[in-house]
C-alpha cells in the first residue's frame, strides 16, 4: 500500500533555538514530517528547545514522523541547528 500525493507540503527553514509555530490548513487531519536534521515538535502550541529535565509530561517531541492535528491547528517547531522541515498534509480520506 502507498499513500497518494498530497496536494499541501509546506518547508519550513528554522535557525538554530529560534521557534516557529505553523497552522495547518483547514481539511488538514495528518502530518507526515521529514527534516534534514533534528528538531523538535510540539502539537498544539510553541515547541522550546529543552535546557534541563521536562517531567511534567509537557515536552516537545524529538522527529516525529507523522501526526494527528487538528484543522487550523498549531504545530510549534525548534531546532538546536539550522534545519529544513518538510511537513505534507492528509485530510479525510474522499
Amino acid at each position: 500500500m502507498v499513500i497518494a500525493p498530497s496536494d499541501t507540503a509546506f518547508a519550513i527553514v528554522l535557525a538554530p533555538g529560534v521557534p516557529k509555530q505553523i497552522t495547518a490548513p483547514g481539511a488538514a487531519e495528518t502530518v507526515l514530517f521529514n527534516a534534514t536534521g533534528p528538531f523538535w515538535c510540539k502539537i498544539g502550541g510553541p515547541a522550546v528547545l529543552p535546557a534541563n529535565d521536562v517531567l511534567d509530561g509537557s515536552a516537545p517531541e524529538l522527529n516525529p514522523v507523522a501526526r494527528q492535528v487538528r484543522p487550523n491547528g498549531v504545530i510549534g517547531l525548534v531546532a538546536p541547528a539550522a534545519v529544513t522541515v518538510s511537513l505534507v498534509f492528509y485530510g479525510a480520506a474522499a
